[in-house]
C-alpha cells in the first residue's frame, strides 16, 4: 500500500502538466485512500469541482498506474435529516408547508400517522388501548430510525427508542389516561409488542430523577391464533421431509390459504400450540420437531415472516384524527374503525374504490374483534328508518341519561360506521359496513364554513384588502399571531400593540397598518361568536388563514387600497402613533380643559355667565350633542342657550365624553377621524376611554358619510385641528 501512495505522490505532480493549477488545489485539500482502488475522500464544497476532472483523472490514473479512481463525498448525511448550513451554503431548499383548501388546512393530510396493517391482528387479544400506545411507540420508533437512515421502513429487532409518558399519551389526543397507560403494562399486554427496560436515574441538582423509559422492539412476532394457523399449515404440507420445498411453497402460497381473514379471534380449541405471540423461526423449529435451523432455513424463515406480516404495509391516518375524533369516539370504537377501514382500499389500478366489505357473522364477529360485548350493536344502520322504533319523548328521568349517551354514540359511529346490508350465511348473519373516510369535526366544520365566508363573502372593506399579499407578508404575520397570543378573546389595532410594546412603531409600513387594523376588525367581526363559544381560537384562524397564502382563491387585486383616502401630503398625519403623540405633547398628560381657548370665540358676555355659574361641563356637552343635530348650523350658538337657560346636562354619552380629560377627548376625536377618512372598517378604537359613547352618537346617523360630517363639525367646533390643516 505505500508503493500505491508513493506512486500517486509522483503522479501528482504529472497531473500538473496535463491540467490546470486548479486540480492540484483541489488534490492538496482532499485525503486519498488506496484498498485496489484509489478513493479521493472531498468536502462537500470540493467534491462538485473535483466531479469536473473525473474522466482526466481516471484516464491518466489507468494509463499510468493501472488502476481505477473512485471519489467519495467525506461528510454524508442519510436521508430524513438536516445538513448544516456550513455545509451546504446556498445549495440548501427551503420547503414550507400549504394547503389549496380550508379542510386541507385543518385536516392536514400531509401530517400522518403511520398505523401497522397487520398490529391490528393483535386487538381481539390485547385490546384497543395496547394496540393504540403500540401505535404510538411505531410512530416514535419510526422517528428514532432516521438517525441510522431512511432504509428502515419499519423498526427491526433490538430498536430502542426513550419516550415521556405525557409526549405519547397526547399524541393520542388524551384518549387513554395515565392511570390506563400503566395497567396495560401491569396486565402484560405491551409484552406482546415491546419489553421495558431497566430505569435509569441521573443527578440534577443534587436531586436523583428517573430518566424517561425505555422500550425495546420485540421484532416481526405472530398472533397465537395466526402462529396455531401456520404451525397446522406446516404439519399439513409435511414440513419435516422436505423443509426447503415445504417454505419455497408457501412463499407462492396466498395468505387467505395460511391464515383467517379479516381478522382471527382467539379460540381456546384451536390455539393449542402457541398462547404467546411467536417468530417465524420458532414456529418452525416447533413444526420439525424443535430442531435448530441451518442458515437456508434461517433465511426462509425470514421471508415467510415477512410475507405473512407485510411489515411494509401500514394504514395512513391523518394525526388530526388521533387528537380530535379519537377522544370523542373512544379507544374501543375507533379502534374498531381502524379495523374496518384496513379491510378497505383504492384501487388505482382500475378506479374501483372499496369502502364497504362483508362481516362473516356480523354481531358476534365484531363483538370477538374488539372485545366488547355492547359497543358493535351501537353501529347503526344506514337508513334512519332501518334504525329501531323511535324513542319515546317521555321517558323515565333515570334513564334518560343512559339513552341521551347511548344515542350520542350512535350518531357518532354513524359518521364513520354504517350497517348497510345483512345476509344469511353458513357463519350466522353477516353484516356489511360502510367505511368513511376521516371528517371534521362539528366544531371544525363550522369553523371552515366561517373561514370560507371571511374568504368569499367579506365586507366591501375587507373586500378590495391585497390578502395574497398581506397573507405572505413575515411582518404582517407575525404582527397577527402577536395579537392572538396576548389577545385570545378579541383582536385589537396596531396602535395598541404599539403602546403595549409589543411591536413597534416601524414594524409595518403606515399602508400596512391601515390594512391591518381593518383585517384585524374584519376578524373579530366574523369570528368572535366562535372564539366566545371555545369553538376556535384568533390563532388557530390566523394558522388556517397563512397556509392558504398561495391558494388560487385569495384576492391577488392591489389596486384598490384602503388608505388611499389620506392624500400624500397627509401620510405623516394619518399615523396614529404620531397623532397621539402630538396630542398627548401638546397637552401635557394635562386633565384640565383650558376653557380660556376653548371659549374665546364667544361672547365675552357669555363667557362671564358660563364661569360665574360653573357651566363649564355643560356647555361643552350640549356642544357635543349639537355636533351631532346636522341640522344645527352654529353648535355653540345651542349649547350656550341651553346650558344659561336649563342650567342641566344633557346627559347620556354627551355628558360622558364632555367629564373625560382634555388629551383623552381630543385622542378619542382625532383617532375616529382620521381612521374613518382612512376607510377603516371599524374606525373607533372602544379600548380607549369614551370609545362606546361616541360610537354611541356615530350610530345615530345610517350612512358613512352624515358620520364623517358629524366628526369634522366636532374638530371645527372644539378647535383640534384648523381647517387649514384638513
Amino acid at each position: 500500500m505505500k508503493k500505491e501512495m508513493k506512486d500517486w505522490k509522483a503522479l501528482q505532480d504529472r497531473l500538473a502538466t496535463v491540467a490546470d493549477d486548479k486540480l492540484r488545489v483541489l488534490l492538496d485539500s482532499c485525503e486519498v485512500q488506496f484498498d485496489g482502488q484509489y478513493q479521493i475522500n472531498a468536502s462537500y464544497s470540493d467534491y462538485s469541482r473535483l466531479c469536473q476532472y473525473y474522466p482526466l483523472l481516471e484516464t491518466v490514473v489507468h494509463d499510468n498506474l493501472g488502476k481505477h479512481v473512485r471519489l467519495n463525498l467525506k461528510q454524508s448525511v442519510p436521508m430524513g435529516t438536516y445538513y448544516d448550513d456550513s455545509i451546504i451554503g446556498d445549495l440548501a431548499l427551503d420547503f414550507e408547508l400549504g394547503a389549496n383548501s380550508v379542510s386541507d388546512a385543518i385536516l392536514r393530510p400531509e401530517s400522518i400517522a403511520a398505523v401497522p396493517s397487520y398490529t391490528l391482528r393483535f386487538v381481539p387479544y390485547v385490546g384497543a388501548n395496547a394496540v393504540l400506545i403500540a401505535t404510538a411507540l411505531r410512530q416514535a420508533f419510526y422517528r428514532a430510525s432516521r438517525e441510522t437512515g431512511a432504509d428502515q421502513l419499519y423498526p427491526k429487532y433490538g430498536d430502542s427508542v426513550k419516550i415521556d409518558v405525557r409526549g405519547l399519551l397526547k399524541s393520542l389526543g388524551g384518549a387513554i389516561s395515565r392511570a390506563s397507560f400503566f395497567r396495560v403494562f401491569k396486565h402484560g399486554d405491551m409484552d406482546w409488542f415491546v419489553t421495558r427496560g431497566e430505569p435509569m436515574h441521573r443527578v440534577k441538582n443534587g436531586q436523583v430523577q428517573r430518566e424517561a423509559n425505555t422500550y425495546h422492539y420485540r421484532g416481526i412476532l405472530l398472533t397465537p391464533g395466526d402462529a396455531c394457523d401456520l404451525y397446522d399449515w406446516l404439519i399439513r404440507n409435511n414440513l419435516s421431509e422436505q423443509p426447503i420445498a415445504v417454505l419455497s411453497h408457501l412463499l407462492d402460497t396466498r395468505r387467505d390459504e395460511i391464515l383467517t381473514f379479516p381478522f382471527r379471534v382467539p379460540d381456546a380449541e384451536k390455539d393449542i400450540a402457541f398462547d404467546q405471540p411467536a417468530s417465524t423461526h420458532e414456529i418452525i423449529e416447533k413444526a420439525l420437531g424443535n430442531q435448530k435451523l441451518d442458515p437456508t432455513l434461517a433465511g426462509l424463515a425470514d421471508r415467510v415472516a415477512m410475507h405473512l406480516v407485510r411489515p411494509e404495509s401500514f394504514l395512513a391516518v391523518p394525526w388530526y384524527w388521533f387528537h380530535k375524533v379519537l377522544p370523542t369516539l373512544g379507544t374501543d370504537l375507533g379502534v374498531l374503525y381502524l379495523m374496518c377501514k384496513n379491510c378497505c382500499y383504492v384501487d388505482w389500478a382500475h378506479g374501483k374504490d372499496r369502502n364497504s366489505f362483508w362481516v362473516p357473522g356480523g354481531l358476534t364477529s365484531l363483538q370477538a374483534w374488539i372485545r366488547n360485548d355492547s359497543l358493535p350493536k351501537q353501529i347503526p344502520h344506514a337508513e334512519q328508518s332501518q334504525r329501531g322504533r323511535p324513542r319515546k319523548e317521555n321517558i323515565n328521568q333515570d334513564s334518560a341519561y343512559t339513552r341521551n349517551w347511548r344515542e350520542t354514540k350512535r350518531q357518532l359511529a354513524s359518521e364513520y360506521l354504517c350497517r348497510i346490508e345483512t345476509r344469511q350465511s353458513e357463519t350466522g348473519t353477516d353484516w356489511k359496513l360502510q367505511v368513511n373516510d376521516v371528517q371534521l369535526t362539528a366544531a371544525d366544520e363550522s369553523l371552515k364554513q366561517a373561514i370560507y365566508g371571511f374568504i368569499y363573502a367579506p365586507p366591501k372593506q375587507i373586500a378590495g384588502l391585497p390578502m395574497q399579499e398581506l397573507m405572505q407578508s413575515p411582518e404582517f404575520q407575525q404582527s397577527l399571531l402577536a395579537n392572538a397570543k396576548v389577545n385570545p378573546a378579541q383582536l385589537c389595532h396596531f396602535e395598541t400593540l404599539a403602546k403595549e410594546g409589543i411591536c413597534n412603531n416601524d414594524t409595518l409600513a403606515h399602508g400596512l397598518i391601515c390594512h391591518f387594523d381593518t383585517f384585524v376588525d374584519g376578524l373579530n367581526y366574523y369570528f368572535e361568536t366562535l372564539v366566545e363559544a371555545g369553538i376556535c381560537q384568533f390563532e388557530t384562524i390566523l394558522n388556517i388563514l397563512f397556509k392558504l397564502k398561495y391558494a388560487s382563491f385569495f384576492n391577488k387585486n392591489t389596486e384598490f387600497q384602503p388608505h388611499t383616502a389620506v392624500t400624500d401630503d397627509d401620510e405623516d398625519d394619518f399615523c396614529n402613533a404620531d397623532i397621539l403623540s402630538q396630542v398627548v405633547e401638546n397637552e401635557e398628560m394635562n386633565s384640565d380643559w383650558d376653557y380660556q381657548s376653548l371659549f374665546s370665540v364667544l361672547d365675552k358676555t357669555y363667557q362671564e355667565q358660563i364661569r360665574l355659574w360653573k357651566l363649564e361641563k355643560i356647555t361643552i356637552a350640549w356642544a357635543v350633542q349639537a355636533c351631532f343635530s346636522l341640522n344645527i348650523h352654529q353648535p355653540w350658538s345651542l349649547a350656550i342657550r341651553r346650558a344659561i337657560d336649563l342650567r342641566k346636562a344633557p346627559g347620556g354619552p354627551a355628558m360622558r365624553m364632555a367629564e373625560l380629560p382634555m388629551y383623552k377627548f381630543k385622542e378619542l376625536v382625532e383617532s375616529t377621524y382620521h381612521r374613518m377618512e382612512a376607510n377603516y372598517f371599524n374606525p373607533l378604537q372602544l379600548t380607549m376611554s369614551g370609545g362606546q359613547d361616541l360610537l354611541d352618537l356615530l350610530e345615530m346617523f345610517d350612512n358613512v358619510e352624515d358620520q364623517k360630517r358629524a366628526l369634522r363639525r366636532m374638530r371645527d367646533t372644539f378647535g383640534l385641528f384648523s381647517p387649514d390643516n384638513d
